[in-house]
């Protein structure tokens, strides 16, 4: 998105104040490479992209849900009192699209409040500005391919420049990439594109797409050995498995 586009997002809320879908928690973070860690979440609304599969359609879906109620705008200080009655070790930033608002003052005020470790989850479309990327211990990037990225044309869901400033952040350590596939084909869409953009293979997760633990386990054993062969790590969704949020 260009500097115009953010504008006119975060324009629709109070600068003092962020749009909240959920915050809930204490809960196991349920993928990628902090599976099982205790976690609280909260949930931001807006978002850049339209992934047909996304299981949080209430925090951008204009067309089915209005976002006034289901994001309502929150203060800073009613947010972080929240995260304090989730006791947590971790607590991750989700969406929507959780960058969207790094540039109001009511983003630098959550996360200088925030306490511990803050984990952020992005579609891998907007860089860190220097305040976020001082702050965030880890960052879970999830370009969307497949099924996934099907609503979006390629120019708006991959930005190079982007990809690269995350490939810098995972090979410190401090960031993971995380794809969803639905089969063979879209596993190898993953690899093209880790493949061209120079991610650490180390660093990327597959987790196979499904929003019950049936559909999950399906896809799951159809991609696993293809997944150990590219030498990707595999994602399960322990919160799935469990019956959990």
């Amino acid at each position: 998105m260009n500097g115009a586009e953010l504008l006119q997002i975060a324009g629709t809320v109070p600068e003092d104040r962020l749009p909240v879908q959920e915050i809930f928690g204490p809960v196991p973070q349920g993928e990628g490479p902090y599976t099982g860690r205790c976690a609280c979440f909260i949930r931001l609304g807006r978002c850049n992209l339209h992934c047909p599969p996304c299981d949080s359609k209430r925090t951008w879906d204009t067309t089915r849900y209005d976002l006034a109620q289901t994001c309502p705008p929150r203060t800073v200080e009613d947010i972080v009192e929240a995260v304090g009655e989730h006791v947590a070790g971790i607590v991750v930033i989700s969406g929507g699209e959780p960058l969207l608002w790094q540039c109001t003052a009511a983003w630098h005020r959550v996360l200088t409040a925030l306490p511990g470790d803050v984990h952020v989850e992005t579609n891998g479309t907007i860089s860190p500005n220097e305040f976020t990327a001082g702050r965030v211990a880890h960052f879970s990037v999830s370009p969307k391919v497949g099924r996934m990225g099907a609503a979006d044309p390629a120019k708006r869901r991959i930005h190079p420049a982007v990809l690269a400033d995350f490939a810098v952040l995972a090979r410190q350590g401090r960031a993971a990439f995380k794809f969803v596939a639905a089969d063979a084909a879209e596993v190898e869409e993953a690899a093209r594109l880790v493949q061209d953009h120079r991610i650490p293979h180390n660093r990327v997760w597959i987790m196979p797409l499904g929003d019950d633990p049936a559909a999950w386990t399906a896809a799951g054993r159809d991609i696993v050995g293809q997944v150990m062969d590219h030498g990707f790590n595999f994602s399960g969704r322990l919160h799935l498995t469990l019956g959990v949020r």
